[in-house]
């Protein structure tokens, strides 16, 4: 079974309503200008075909997002041992009365018409196997900001790929990348896979975390806005299968180990 599974239309109808029944937390995913944001969210209601979402909050975000009728979000939460991925639009926002008398604002949004099922497994960590090969290749500004040649203000770092998970990577690159580099800052990615580049994804991913070494630096990535596009689904797609390939090489060892 894959890792990605794309949903039909009376799995998708099950899924949203079991989660709204439970009201479970739920992120999510907006772009505003070149800034992605994550937002804290929560499944509150259904009505009449939409969604109704707690209004979003973040901890990141100095002041609140101003959401549009008809801007594009990623929505995406998790119900027993999936995570689930769907893109929609702002319809409005609004205050409804809950059972209980109280009221909460909420940000209404279309039914989607795609949703995808991703195992919880594939959010795991995997190291890169020996002898296989994953370059990462980032630069500033988004995937769509990649340079078109050399430009000094325009610089694109790369290295080998240490760890994968359909969450993000790690990267072994030169200590000049982590000094550019801030918390939060946007970047985008290429990912090759094989020595050849056999299958290559681009992506944006927000810089994590470093950790230096002399003059190489460990630097983690969380990748963003997977969901919202089909350039997107398919990136995810893809690299959710060379997790799986990884998981099981890992395993194979480790049982091999234990014999």
């Amino acid at each position: 079974m894959p890792n990605l599974q794309e949903l039909n239309n009376t799995q998708i109808h099950e899924v949203l309503s079991v989660g709204f029944q439970r009201r479970i937390p739920s992120t999510i995913t907006v772009r505003t200008n070149s800034k992605w944001l994550n937002l804290r969210s929560r499944l509150v209601q259904l009505h009449n075909e939409q969604l109704l979402l707690e209004f979003p909050s973040s901890d990141d975000t100095p002041e609140p997002h101003e959401f549009v009728p008809a801007e594009k979000i990623g929505l995406s939460f998790k119900l027993k041992h999936h995570k689930y991925l769907c893109a929609a639009a702002v319809s409005r926002i609004d205050t409804i009365t809950l059972d209980d008398d109280s009221k909460v604002s909420v940000l209404c949004i279309t039914w989607p018409s795609r949703m995808h099922r991703l195992q919880r497994r594939a959010f795991y960590r995997v190291d890169v196997p020996p002898g296989k090969i994953v370059r990462a290749s980032f630069w500033p500004g988004g995937r769509e900001a990649e340079p078109s040649g050399a430009c000094p203000e325009r610089p694109v770092w790369s290295g080998k790929v240490t760890n994968l998970s359909a969450g993000g990577f790690q990267v072994h690159a030169g200590a000049e990348a982590a000094k550019f580099l801030e918390a939060g800052y946007v970047v985008g990615v290429r990912l090759a896979f094989g020595a050849g580049g056999d299958d290559t994804v681009y992506a944006d991913a927000q810089f994590r975390h470093v950790q230096d070494d002399s003059e190489m630096s460990m630097i983690g990535f969380q990748f963003i806005g997977l969901a919202q596009t089909d350039e997107g689904r398919q990136a995810l797609q893809i690299i959710t299968d060379h997790v799986a390939k990884f998981q099981r090489y890992a395993e194979k060892k480790n049982h091999a180990r234990s014999r």
